[in-house]
This record gives structure tokens, sequence and C-alpha cells, in this order.
């Protein structure tokens, strides 16, 4: 088995409105059988500004993929470092699958008290400096032996 540490979704679609108000990202990936635990899936790059508003995440049944992790990393071309691994959700089970409409709430493990604050705040920084955007990553913590894929659709909203 290999551990992975890709970007996986490469060039996604992106929506912006003409107000520049809200970005939204929708795209999907192969999980390969092989794919070890450890393994992190770099899904969109987001802004330090930006606010995650919503993150849904479908994919077919996985077998044994029973705990996996949606957070921030450092970007690639930054040294790719872990931020917050499960900032947005935490120890998530893929294995039975997620249909459209049955969504796997990809903000799950967001506390009230970060609702509204910026990627920049939930990476840990303490001001507005460090990197000036960060991966959202899906990190397979029991990756389990089955291959599927994984969609995921997001929205982040755009601030100052």
């Amino acid at each position: 088995m290999a551990v992975e540490n890709k970007e996986v979704l490469g060039a996604v679609a992106v929506t912006e409105n003409r107000g520049g108000d809200i970005v939204a990202f929708a795209g999907q990936f192969e999980k390969a059988a092989a794919d070890s635990n450890g393994s992190i899936y770099r899904l969109f790059k987001v802004n330090k500004n930006m606010v995650p508003v919503r993150i849904d995440i479908n994919c077919d049944a996985i077998t044994g993929a029973t705990d996996y992790d949606l957070g921030l990393y450092e970007t690639v071309e930054n040294g790719g470092a872990v931020k917050d691994k499960d900032v947005f959700m935490a120890s998530a089970n893929l294995s039975a699958g997620k249909a459209i409409g049955s969504e796997q709430n990809g903000l799950a493990s967001l506390t009230v008290g970060n609702v509204g604050k910026q990627v920049y705040v939930l990476a840990g920084e303490t001001g507005d400096t460090g990197s000036s955007e960060y991966d959202v990553a899906l990190t397979a913590d029991t990756a389990g032996t089955g291959a599927g894929t994984i969609a995921v659709r997001a929205i982040f909203a755009k601030t100052a």
C-alpha cells in the first residue's frame, strides 16, 4: 500500500459571482485500493481571508474507509505542513458511502465559536500574517482497502 500526498482535484471548477462574494469548488477524485493510512488528498486552495460556509462530501462505499479528517495544510509550494488536519471534519466514516442528498457534513467539527472566522484563524495563525493561501485536504487516518470515487462541493465567502 502507498501513502499518498497529492493534489487530487487538479483544475477544479471554480464559480464566483460577479460581486466577488462567494467562491464555490466542486470536483471528484479516485481513492485507490492501494492508498495507505496517512494519505493526504489536497482538494483545493483557499485564500487566507476566506470564510467556510458549506462543505459537502459524497462518495462510493469504500471498504474500511472508517476514519477521514478534513482540514487545512500549508500549500505544497509552502512546504505542505499540516496546520489543523481536522478543523472542519474529524473521524468521518466513508465506508458506507454517501449519495447526493445524504452528504457527509464537511464542516461537522467546526465549533460554534469558529463559525464566520477566516481561514487563517482556523489554521491557527494569531494575526493576518503567514501564508496567503492554504490547501483544504482530506486525510485518511484509516484509508481502507477499497477503491472508490470521492466528490467534494464547497462554498467559501470572500472577505477583505
